[in-house]
């Protein structure tokens, strides 16, 4: 929540008054004007005192100010625990799957990437252009007819001329039209699993294979459970379990064995 136009007593008090002298500017705060007002009350003319309407108004006017002050703490100490909570939020994010709203991937050397999408009715052709950093097209494809919903194309990492694309990260964009030549409303967005945060400029961001998401960017969570492979014993392992098991069944045995003696 960011705080516009913050009051301060150098903005509060400029109504009530500045001392200022030669390359010298003093803020009246709180202690001075309770000063100066005494001194106002006990130097004013016996035969012509002040008006007690003036006076009510001056000190009216200082308590409105301060109460604006503690009210621009408040919101300043709410600022800075709306955004610890928010930090600590972040870090629930990594190790989990998102979808977000985004039109960049990220190529490795020699790799392959793939860019998700949603048709907002059923279109005709569907066109995917992809931009290097310098925005210079890279790639432009032209697909045959999709229903509507999500889906997913891989980039194979070639270019137009068939070249393997460069590492890093791409901007690509897709255009739809239906079976009469109109436009068909399309969402692009990344998937991926979330690897860090980080915090910059009061924005928190999820890590998403090198690339920088916006909480605020985030359309769906997918919690992925991680399944931990279990190593095949070996051959000692095996051999003690049976001994084991040898060792319950004498043990069970020995007394049903003397009976029958």
């Amino acid at each position: 929540m960011a705080i516009i136009n913050p009051i301060s007593y150098s903005s509060q008090t400029a109504s009530a008054g500045t001392i200022s002298s030669a390359g010298e500017n003093n803020t009246m705060d709180k202690d001075m004007f309770f000063k100066l007002f005494l001194a106002q009350l006990q130097n004013q003319d016996p035969l012509n005192p002040m008006d007690s309407t003036d006076m009510t108004a001056q000190l009216a006017q200082f308590s409105q100010l301060e109460k604006l002050s503690d009210i621009k703490n408040i919101l300043r100490y709410s600022q800075l625990y709306l955004a610890s909570l928010n930090n600590a939020q972040a870090v629930d994010f990594i190790g989990k799957e998102i979808e977000a709203r985004g039109d960049s991937v990220r190529l490795s050397e020699g790799g392959s990437a793939s860019l998700n999408y949603e048709l907002m009715d059923s279109a005709d052709s569907v066109i995917v252009k992809i931009y290097d950093e310098n925005m210079k097209l890279v790639r432009n494809v032209e697909m045959s007819s999709r229903d509507a919903g999500k889906h997913e194309w891989a980039w194979d990492g070639k270019d137009n001329n068939g070249n393997q694309a460069g590492a890093g990260t791409y901007t690509f964009e897709i255009s739809a039209t239906d079976a009469d030549g109109g436009e068909v409303e399309v969402t692009t967005y990344l998937r991926g699993t979330v690897t860090g945060v980080t915090f910059e400029d009061g924005i928190t961001y999820l890590m998403l294979e090198g690339r920088k998401v916006a909480i605020g960017d985030i359309i769906m969570v997918h919690d992925q459970e991680v399944i931990e492979e279990q190593e095949p014993a070996s051959k000692t392992e095996k051999a003690l379990d049976i001994l084991n098991g040898i060792g319950k069944f004498m043990k069970h045995a020995a007394p049903i064995a003397a009976m029958m003696l």
